[in-house]
């Protein structure tokens, strides 16, 4: 028998959901507009990258997408963002009315890529008994990465990987 996954840096809205069907959606690029702060993300100046978070309009047309989803579906919000970002993210999902029930950031001190630590978390949903139905997500690394966990994914053009 397996261990259940590592759910520490996970935050529930109003609290734990034990599975069944959820969509996973990130955050910067597909919710959040974060196209005035990619010059520091392609200088890999990330604590200023990270600092201009809590400024960023929503994106509205994803926004829509996911109020429109069925009550039971769970949202999962999951996004390479560090720990430390946990309140300014939170209080810009309250702020832009946001639905999410599971707010999923990186744990404090990892490292390593967004694509292997997005990979362990959906194997951390899946544990946890997540049926993943898809991912909405726009670092094109990550939909591969999705597509060979066997995850349905939505490619949303942010602009942010063009080189």
């Amino acid at each position: 028998m397996s261990s259940p996954p590592d759910t520490s840096h996970w935050r529930w809205r109003e609290g734990p959901i034990a599975g069944g069907p959820a969509v996973i959606v990130d955050v910067d690029g597909v919710i959040s507009d974060a196209s005035s702060r990619q010059h520091l993300a392609k200088a890999r100046r990330w604590d200023e990258f990270f600092a201009g978070c809590p400024d960023d309009p929503p994106l509205e047309a994803a926004v829509a997408l996911v109020s429109s989803l069925a009550p039971d579906i769970t949202v999962v919000l999951l996004t390479a963002r560090p720990w430390h970002l946990l309140d300014a993210t939170v209080s810009w999902l309250k702020t832009h009315q946001v639905r999410w029930d599971l707010l999923i950031l990186r744990p404090p001190n990892s490292g390593g890529s967004s694509r292997a630590y997005k990979a362990t978390e959906v194997n951390n949903l899946r544990r946890h008994g997540f049926d993943l139905l898809y991912a909405l997500e726009d670092d094109p690394r990550n939909v591969e990465m999705y597509a060979e966990s066997d995850v349905p994914c939505v490619y949303v053009y942010s602009g942010y990987y063009d080189r």
